[in-house]
């Protein structure tokens, strides 16, 4: 199997795993997460608590999985505002160009002259915690990401024949970009969309790290590590559990995302 494969392989099979744990626990966990049983606290992994307990005695294991739902679910969200807003953007700044094109791409510019994070934590801040705040917040910051993509792709695309022939044939410009540009530069966007899926699974657990993200009684990933970090002393499995989903739920989008641009780029095609 060569590399770009193997790479695919790997991404799909983890995202399809934390995937898998967000849907399931929709319908089903191991035990009540809600439920506090201070007789189980801090109990190791056993047959009736398959990764233990916290220090509230709730089941570590639903945890993660409702975390998985809390987590997917905001960075999902936040990617389709992106994709919702940037891509339009950026189509119509390539078809408009002059003076259209250079503001839309002025303000793509001063929104990323902001470390993304930084102004997220800050927008929370102003705007209060929860997970709706943190949706808008990071998904604000995917808009110019999209725009980008979604122009560069389409000025590659401009002088290509099949769209001066569409054009020649009588076809508008939003038709001609919805029946012929847009399908071209889909895979472009995908592959982008799975990258920014990681970092706003990687953004929103950071919000609620420190207190800005999801609220109780919802339950994400980056909630557990703040609760795990004062009992990292006798109790580090509570920390290890969420970090670890965090890394691999990233890692494997970030190897997805890999592998479907080598898998759908024609000049990588070919290659071993």
């Amino acid at each position: 199997m060569s590399r770009r494969h193997l790479s695919f392989a790997l991404g799909l099979a983890l995202t399809l795993l934390f995937l898998g744990a967000a849907l399931l626990s929709l319908v089903w966990t191991p035990h009540d997460i809600a439920t506090f049983k201070v007789s189980a606290k801090l109990q190791g992994p056993s047959l009736t608590y398959w990764l233990g307990t916290d220090h509230y005695g709730r089941d570590v294991l639903s945890m993660l999985m409702v975390g998985a739902r809390t987590s997917i679910a905001v960075a999902l969200v936040a990617v389709g505002i992106g994709m919702a807003i940037g891509i339009p953007m950026g189509l119509w700044a390539a078809n408009r160009r002059g003076l259209m094109d250079e503001a839309i791409m002025r303000f793509n510019d001063l929104v990323f002259a902001f470390p993304a994070l930084l102004s997220a934590v800050l927008i929370t801040a102003l705007a209060g915690p929860g997970a709706f705040n943190a949706v808008l917040a990071i998904g604000l910051f995917n808009i110019p990401v999209f725009a980008r993509v979604a122009r560069g792709a389409a000025l590659a695309l401009s002088s290509r024949e099949y769209l001066m022939a569409a054009r020649v044939a009588g076809k508008g410009e939003v038709r001609v970009t919805v029946e012929h540009m847009l399908p071209n530069i889909a895979n472009l966007l995908i592959v982008q969309a799975t990258i920014q899926f990681s970092l706003g699974i990687l953004a929103e657990a950071s919000l609620s790290y420190i207190g800005l993200g999801a609220q109780p009684p919802l339950t994400s990933w980056g909630r557990m590590l703040n609760e795990a970090q004062t009992m990292m002393a006798f109790a580090p499995q509570l920390a290890l559990y969420p970090g670890l989903a965090i890394v691999l739920t990233v890692m494997g989008l970030n190897l997805l995302g890999d592998g479907l641009r080598d898998l759908t780029d024609p000049k990588l095609r070919g290659r071993a």
